[in-house]
């Protein structure tokens, strides 16, 4: 559901921040005319719809992880985040949703549709107070409307991490017991298993997040942490994935086998114009009236967006097609050459990425090879396609009519996977369902002891995933599962806050941002290896041949350029030399904003965060 939905706002909403709880209630008059039919309470329960994200900006959710170069950082990524800098603290949200809760009583409705829309509120709840963990950690838990100033909770301080959770899992668990809505076919409205995969997304957040923060030197994890322990969570993360896994009506998307080109099944989930609902759960879905996205705009502008790419290290991720890892190096020691990298690799690499193989529709209709281009879009030769139509014409404005998936059943397989895998109950028939369904749909063929095969788990570490993820290092089967994990979710929004649940923020600050390995300078390079230059990559002054200068790409350093070359055997590896990246320990959450710790001066009942 869209955001140009119209919304009842007007008849709950009330603050932008902590201090306007004193607004006069509406009238009885119309209250009662919403709350007395199902059709007032269908209305009204639009407007929980207006958080999303819009179409456009879906597809660029998070533009902060590790594995993503881009042009330009600031704030929070060079670690410049202030208490004057937040400015999230918004709970209007919350109040639409607690003022219909409270309302929605009236015995004209019957007791089911009402506890429906009562449950699709609840579902919002729990999602408005995810987010708010996930950012400030243990909030104020609020489930009534203030409506007087002299209200003994309207400065109330924060909760434990404890009620916070144990009220998302309530709410959760009564949106998925009262949701009437089971069907697939509108992957825009909620239904009762989207409660259930959301329950497996919180719990698994915070089951890690207790784990792996239980011995941080601010002890940001441990206060108010004694309701459940990490094994308690993994296994509520494990049971809520099951219930969609085994009574939900979700499968992998298939049907489209990878024949090159840069399109198959995978890819379809993010370039269809009708949703794919048999994988995906829920989605923001265009609307070629009002409400176009800007997918390519954003991913393929010269001058538009921050033309994030992923890196070298994350690209030597992928599995081979016969599921055994990949090596940069040819047998000569010598790195591989990108056409020559992207092929026989994991079929999710070349749908992600303008891979050897990737073809776009002209303006004149011909379908032709087209690699990355370096000239003001790509930063290391990783180029994203995943979001975009294949049809230059999408390129320029808001004009993608696809739809981008926020839910999918790939995510609940993964969810279950690492949940079982973090209790130490992973089985072979776990992996089976999950891991491996999930690369037999990306064309791998087997595997091997250290990466699985499509029916055995790992019996031991494969190096390079155990070099990405030490201190996961003595967990085979998790080492993998993280491999698959970021590899079925690139660029969908995950990222951040699995590096944060992870305590892994490290790897923002430590990533390499290398690219794609080049045989030379100063000199034409094809990259795609179709037989025509697609680059000249130069350190001089000028470009020394004016016949290749439409595909120049300065790689110096004299001239405040960020886009450079190393020499390696037999060449040069693309590396873009953004300085600055940091992430202090205190940044694992965002500071409570001043403005607001000043409402509470008088009681001081509101802490401030950890190191802020």
């Amino acid at each position: 559901m869209k955001k140009s939905i119209f919304t009842l706002l007007a008849l709950g909403a009330l603050f932008a921040t902590a201090c306007n709880f004193d607004e006069e209630p509406k009238s009885n008059a119309s209250v009662d005319m919403v709350f007395s039919s199902e059709g007032g309470l269908k209305t009204y329960a639009y407007s929980f719809y207006n958080v999303l994200p819009t179409n456009d900006d879906a597809a660029h959710r998070s533009a902060t992880l590790d594995y993503g170069a881009k042009q330009s950082i600031s704030g929070m990524e060079v670690g410049a985040y202030t208490v004057s800098s937040s400015n999230s603290w918004s709970w209007t949200a919350l109040r639409n949703i607690n003022f219909f809760l409270e309302n929605n009583k009236n015995e004209k409705v019957p007791e089911a549709v009402r506890n429906n829309y009562n449950g699709i509120a609840r579902l919002f709840r729990a999602r408005f107070y995810f987010d708010k963990l996930v950012q400030y950690g243990p909030v104020p838990w609020i489930d009534k409307v203030f409506n007087s100033p002299e209200d003994e909770d309207l400065l109330k301080g924060q909760d434990s991490r404890d009620v916070i959770i144990s009220k998302i899992i309530e709410d959760l668990d009564y949106a998925y017991n009262n949701i009437t809505v089971v069907s697939t076919w509108n992957a825009a409205m909620v239904t009762k298993w989207m409660a259930m995969g959301f329950k497996s997304r919180v719990c698994l957040f915070e089951a890690a997040w207790r784990k792996y923060h239980a011995q941080d030197e601010l002890d940001i994890a441990r206060t108010g942490c004694s309701q459940y322990s990490p094994a308690d969570l993994y296994a509520l993360a494990a049971s809520a994935a099951k219930e969609v896994i085994d009574k939900g009506p979700y499968k992998l998307h298939g049907g489209t086998a990878y024949k090159g080109g840069g399109t198959g099944a995978y890819r379809e989930l993010f370039t269809s114009i009708d949703t794919q609902t048999d994988e995906v759960m829920f989605a923001i879905v265009a609307d070629a009236a009002i409400d176009l996205g800007e997918q390519n705009w954003w991913w393929n502008s010269s001058t538009y967006g921050p033309h994030l790419c992923m890196t070298r290290k994350f690209a030597k991720t992928y599995l081979n097609i016969d599921g055994t890892p990949y090596n940069e190096f040819n047998e000569d020691g010598t790195y591989k050459t990108f056409d020559v990298e992207t092929k026989g690799r994991d079929t999710r690499m070349n749908q992600t990425l303008r891979a050897y193989d990737y073809t776009r529709t002209l303006a004149t209709g011909a379908v032709v090879l087209t690699p990355a281009n370096f000239q003001g879009h790509s930063l290391t030769g990783y180029q994203v396609t995943k979001f975009v139509m294949d049809d230059v014409t999408y390129d320029d404005a808001a004009t993608n009519d696809n739809n981008t998936p926020l839910m999918r059943y790939a995510e609940i397989l993964l969810n279950y996977a690492e949940a079982r895998a973090e209790l130490g109950q992973l089985t072979d028939a776990d992996w089976a369902m999950t891991v491996g369904a999930l690369r037999a749909r990306a064309g791998i063929t087997g595997g091997t002891d250290e990466t699985g095969t499509l029916t055995t788990a790992p019996k031991k570490a494969e190096p390079y995933i155990a070099s990405y993820y030490p201190k996961m290092a003595g967990n085979p089967a998790l080492l993998e599962i993280m491999r698959e994990r970021e590899i079925e979710l690139a660029f969908e929004g995950f990222r951040l806050t699995d590096l944060k649940r992870w305590a892994l923020c490290d790897l923002w600050v430590s990533d390499p941002w290398e690219g794609i390995f080049i045989p030379a300078i100063n000199a034409p390079v094809d990259l795609n290896g179709d037989g025509t230059a697609d680059a000249y990559f130069y350190d001089t002054d000028a470009i020394g041949d004016d016949t290749y200068a439409s595909i120049g790409v300065y790689v110096g350093t004299k001239k405040s350029n960020y886009l450079n070359v190393k020499p390696v055997n037999g060449g040069y590896l693309v590396y873009f030399s953004m300085p600055g990246r940091a992430w202090p320990a205190r940044q694992y959450l965002y500071p409570i904003p001043e403005t607001v710790l000043n409402l509470y001066s008088d009681k001081n009942q509101l802490k401030q965060n950890p190191g802020w």
